[in-house]
């Protein structure tokens, strides 16, 4: 008798033992398919990005061109940092809560980013890199928020040391924007479009921080037969107020530089003046227009 129960003893101990070590393995063992899945996925955020890459050239043109965010959001997703190279980031005129910024890059701008944190970003040009912590929608517009290294924030927040050399073009584009009071208004306004009183004559200067580019020619045969110059604000992409149309005169050409031409290059930039005839909900009306090469 008592050999049978040492017997059974035995054999429930060396179950439990066996138990024991199923157990260990069964917890401490990861499944391959997912720890291999998280090894792709982190390995895939690790690279780092290139403007000069076809696939982010072909995502941009279907974001900026064809309103489709998904492909340029799959080549962030893919990309946990990206190198600007010679492009620079320029600081549009400041809303209340966010900071938006473009990109300029050799023979082309970017537009569509913009920058949350508590620091303001006083040069945005110092910044090197970026990592793009999502699609963001506002309004009927989706940007890129964007988040920067320690190294590029401290940089780029830092206040100009008194005596020290300061970027011109900064300095230029900080004036600007805080005494032109013209655009200021426009700006303002371009924000809440509605129909409203308006300043009959009022002019407003697009000054370098914010020029015109230039579209091409259209004409609006329907309503009066004239021949319009198309220009979009640079620092307002996504209000209908950013297109502007200047009517051309009998002989077909606008002024620029005091003088009358019809020889305009799409895709450069402008300073104007030009004076409000009437604000709509969906457009402003100009005129007495006058253009200047920045």
């Amino acid at each position: 008798m008592q050999n049978i129960f040492t017997l059974r003893t035995k054999r429930l101990l060396l179950s439990f033992s066996t138990l024991g070590v199923l157990l260990f393995f069964s917890v401490f063992i990861p499944d391959s398919g997912s720890f291999a899945e998280e090894l792709l996925t982190q390995k895939a955020n690790s690279r780092i990005g290139d403007f000069a890459e076809k696939e982010f050239q072909e995502a941009w043109r279907k974001y900026s061109k064809e309103k489709d965010a998904r492909p340029l959001k799959e080549w962030f997703k893919q990309h946990g940092t990206v190198h600007i190279g010679e492009c620079k980031f320029k600081s549009l005129p400041e809303a209340e809560e966010i900071q938006y910024l473009s990109l300029d890059c050799p023979g082309k701008k970017l537009n569509g980013f913009f920058y949350s944190g508590e620091e303001r970003l006083r040069s945005p040009e110092k910044i090197d890199s970026f990592r793009v912590k999502g699609p963001v929608k506002l309004g009927k517009t989706v940007y890129w928020e964007l988040e920067f290294s320690a190294e590029n924030l401290k940089a780029a927040s830092a206040k100009p040391v008194p005596g020290g050399k300061s970027n011109p073009e900064t300095k230029l584009v900080e004036k600007a924007s805080t005494v032109n009071f013209g655009l200021q208004y426009f700006l303002s306004i371009a924000k809440h479009p509605i129909d409203r009183p308006t300043p009959k004559g009022k002019e407003i200067f697009f000054d370098s921080s914010c020029p015109l580019l230039y579209l091409g020619k259209d004409a609006d045969f329907y309503w009066d037969k004239s021949l319009y110059y198309s220009f979009q604000a640079s620092c307002l992409p996504d209000s209908p107020y950013s297109w502007i149309r200047i009517k051309a005169d009998l002989s077909g050409n606008v002024l620029v530089d005091n003088q009358p031409t019809e020889e305009l290059q799409e895709g450069a930039r402008y300073l104007a003046k030009l004076k409000l005839e009437s604000v709509e909900k969906d457009k402003i009306v100009w005129s007495d227009a006058e253009l200047f090469h920045e």
